[in-house]
């Protein structure tokens, strides 16, 4: 018989699909496991249990959680809910709720946000994008994003495009700036009632709708005088003659049509004779050549010396052809709205409205409500469209070293001018990959990454840039562990965990589960785990330091939605929806008891008034001061409530006297918990005492009893620590180990700051005192040797807990016979 020793010294690479079973060639193979649930591996190699949650809050309803971080010390949770928005501390108090908001539950996890100091905004294909803003430090409004207007009311500068195939024009009946009724023709059907309220442009002048008459016919309010400007030096003289002809492409006038120009400038020689602005510019009636030139009369009769092009920069017409020049605003309920938005480089970003699913449209610099394109200088607004031979919703934009586009099919990135900002004049999108992006999970920048989900719904991809290369890969993140996502709903990232070296991304699946990543690219550590509780995760978000979890928990056969906030360590806390119940005056799990009669120097006497029996071991005052008295025998009485009691020092007391706990084993006021076994321990990081009371079950009056009394613990649910290990199959003399019947004769844990473990379904004796006590546990720290029983053609090593304590293993060695 043979011996192979195989020893683990890292589960970084964290739990591998159970496709790989028989990959041992893979070079993860070594590092990984076959399950890790419920556990955090740290950067050093080991694995440990996970820190569990804090209950902070009942949200009420299904909701989607973001963090709306103001600064390191004012930082908030948004629980966003059908029609509502709840904002709460980060202690879970609730600061506030706004009613009427614009978002329903099926919204919910479609919503996009994005935050520049005090301002979120929130974008959602199916409603106007709205304006989160904090007010004060325990205030917030939610209001509709308006786009800003000229002073004189003539402009809403917010982005247009025409919508309309391209060979339908629009004509108007009037051309004066305030007039009211002005009927807007086009020449084949397009209009609908819900254009009322809307604007449109006529050769740049916008038009608010008011009226809808058919669906070739509106009318409308025009905002200011129609002037349709032309290109430099549009006139044409000829010799001799006072016809003037005008360039002016596709203009869409007719013969006779009146005219009035303006700005046009001298037409001279150089001895100054030739037709002079006073007689070029007017009214006049016009005789179309063609469809891009027509003419007219010059005034005065006047004439021109010779044939030349002219009329300066400035020339103008006031008039009302039919054109296809006009155009209609993009955000409205008409076009659709966006449905993802991005704060980048002084700019906000829109993109993926359902009208013009692949254009983006950015704001003036430095101001993020004028989208005003004007004449394309740097510093104004940015809209553009990707345009490839298919249509690519824009899903998600994401700030990071560039603007990323992620679409539907596809991802992109707009390419500004070499170490130059974004203009509106040299820019272009670049098409990077070709996987596409699913909804919901919104993308996270993590580990100088920026992750996302594919359509799939199956595979997380980093879209990473290389300075080298000046371009992006969308290479699978998931690959090796891709059974542990299955249509993410939400995400969310930690880079910053106190008294940790790990960050953490976040993917809540559409079973309740999440599954969590851990990076280092630069140590090469990357790998998957699996958490789960008694319920279902819904919602995950981030603060700068803390996770908060949305979960949906079955409590006495009604769900419950809780806001629950995760702990570091297990250390802090080691179970699940843990709440914290401490003897005081104020709370007291035995009701208000008293002596019912007087005693004198005696260590027995009778009280009533119990709402809750009192236990053996259990400590108190007479009056809640002085002596603290132990209870050594507790005898019911035959009457309500009421016991004598036997305690370890004889005393003497008036009748009347109140009994105050200082220590108990029952524990009120769990209506959260009712019908869930819940276990009780405490202790608060690695160098402090822990402590574990045992476990009951919630009465439907809310009272759990523990086996051991305390003055202070938290109480929560437990959860199931998974960590499995492959089969040990090492290269051997003989070959591969793999299917050959063997026998793991022998196991080495290391371990570190552990309270609890089993193996293989037995508890591993880890120190000689009992777990319920009501002294400090010690915890094991070194290696511990365990011998399993029996063959198998694939031996491993199922590592469980039977108590929800801290567990911490930094190795596994393995003999293994065959």
């Amino acid at each position: 018989m043979a011996l192979q020793r195989v020893h683990q010294a890292s589960f970084l690479r964290g739990e591998l699909d159970p496709n790989l079973i028989s990959r041992t060639d893979l070079v993860a193979y070594g590092s990984a496991l076959k399950k890790a649930r419920n556990i955090i591996p740290i950067n050093q190699g080991g694995v440990e249990r996970r820190g569990g949650t804090a209950f902070r809050a009942d949200l009420g309803a299904e909701s989607r959680l973001e963090s709306f971080v103001f600064s390191a010390g004012q930082e908030y949770i948004l629980a966003f809910q059908n029609t509502v928005l709840k904002i709460y501390s980060t202690n879970g108090t609730l600061l506030q709720t706004i009613t009427s908001c614009a978002w329903a539950t099926a919204q919910l996890f479609e919503l996009d946000v994005t935050q520049t100091g005090d301002t979120m905004i929130v974008v959602h294909s199916s409603f106007a994008p709205q304006i989160i803003k904090r007010t004060g430090a325990t205030t917030f409004t939610v209001s509709a994003f308006a786009f800003e207007e000229a002073t004189n009311g003539e402009k809403v500068f917010q982005p247009y495009f025409k919508f309309a195939d391209s060979a339908i024009t629009l004509d108007i009946n009037n051309t004066s700036k305030g007039t009211t009724g002005v009927t807007c023709t086009t020449s084949a059907d397009y209009w609908t009632s819900s254009y009322v309220g809307k604007r449109i442009r006529y050769h740049g002048t916008e038009l608010l709708i008011t009226g809808f008459t058919s669906a070739t016919v509106v009318t409308a309010t025009l905002k200011g005088d129609v002037s349709i400007e032309l290109d430099e030096d549009p006139l044409k003289t000829t010799q001799g003659s006072g016809t003037v002809e005008v360039t002016m492409v596709q203009h869409g006038f007719a013969t006779g049509a009146s005219i009035t120009i303006s700005g046009a400038e001298d037409i001279f020689d150089t001895d100054g004779d030739g037709l002079a602005t006073a007689n070029l510019n007017g009214t006049f009636s016009i005789t179309v050549t063609d469809n891009n030139h027509f003419t007219y009369t010059a005034g005065s009769s006047d004439t021109a010396t010779e044939s030349v092009d002219g009329g300066g920069v400035n020339v103008k017409i006031s008039g009302h052809p039919p054109t296809k020049k006009w155009d209609e605003q993009v955000v409205c309920d008409v076009n659709g709205f966006p449905q993802t938005v991005c704060f980048h480089e002084q700019r906000l970003y829109f993109g993926g409205t359902s009208g013009l699913p692949d254009g983006i449209q950015g704001s003036n610099i430095g101001n993020f409500f004028k989208f005003d394109v004007g004449s394309a200088e740097d510093d104004e607004s940015i809209q553009i469209q990707i345009a490839s031979d298919q249509i690519n919703e824009i899903r998600h934009l994401v700030s990071g070293k560039n603007l990323q586009i992620l679409t539907s099919t596809g991802e992109f990135y707009l390419r500004p001018p070499v170490s130059q900002p974004v203009t509106p004049t040299d820019i272009r999108i670049v098409n990077q990959s070709m996987f596409g992006s699913q909804a919901k999970a919104k993308p996270r920048q993590f580990d100088n990454a920026t992750i996302f989900i594919q359509n799939n719904g199956k595979v997380a991809r980093e879209y990473l840039y290389s300075e080298s290369g000046e371009e992006y890969t969308s290479n699978s993140i998931s690959l090796l562990s891709s059974h542990l996502i299955s249509n993410p709903t939400d995400s969310a990232k930690l880079t910053s965990v106190p008294d940790r070296t790990e960050q953490f991304y976040f993917l809540v699946n559409d079973d309740g589960t999440m599954a969590v990543f851990l990076s280092q690219r630069n140590e090469k550590i990357a790998g998957w785990m699996l958490w789960n509780t008694d319920g279902n995760y819904e919602s995950v978000c981030c603060t700068t330091t803390d996770i908060y979890t949305s979960v949906n928990r079955t409590i006495n056969g009604s769900t419950k939605y809780c806001l629950e906030q995760y702990a570091d360590h297990a250390f802090d806390l080691p179970t699940d929806y843990t709440t914290t119940k401490t003897i005081s005056g104020s709370y007291q799990p035995h009701g208000s008891p008293l002596t019912n009669g007087s005693f004198s120097s005696t260590t027995t006497f009778i009280a009533d008034g119990f709402t809750n029996a009192p236990s053996i071991g259990e400590t108190f005052q007479f009056a809640g001061s002085g002596t603290v008295f132990t209870i050594n025998s507790v005898t019911a009485t035959g009457n309500s409530n009421e016991y004598t009691i036997v305690i370890n020092t004889a005393s003497s007391q008036s009748d009347g006297v109140a009994l105050q706990f200082v220590t108990s084993k029952v524990f009120s006021g769990l209506t959260t918990h009712i019908a869930k076994t819940v276990y009780a321990t405490s202790g608060s990081n690695e160098a402090s005492a822990v402590h574990y009371y045992g476990n009951g079950v919630v009465s439907s009056g809310g009272v759990v009893s523990f086996d051991t009394p305390a003055s202070a613990v938290d109480i929560g649910l437990d959860f199931t620590v998974e960590v499995d290990t492959f089969s040990p199959d090492a290269s051997a003399t003989k070959g591969q180990l793999t299917g050959l019947p063997r026998k793991i004769a022998k196991v080495i844990l290391e371990l570190s700051s552990t309270y609890n473990v089993t193996v293989n379904s037995n508890d591993v004796v880890l120190t000689t005192a009992s777990i319920n006590t009501s002294d400090g546990l010690d915890s094991f720290t070194g290696k511990k040797e365990i011998y399993p029983l029996g063959y198998s053609t694939e031996p491993n090593l199922e590592i469980r807990q039977s108590a929800p304590l801290p567990m911490r293993v930094l190795g596994i060695t393995t003999e293994v016979y065959y």
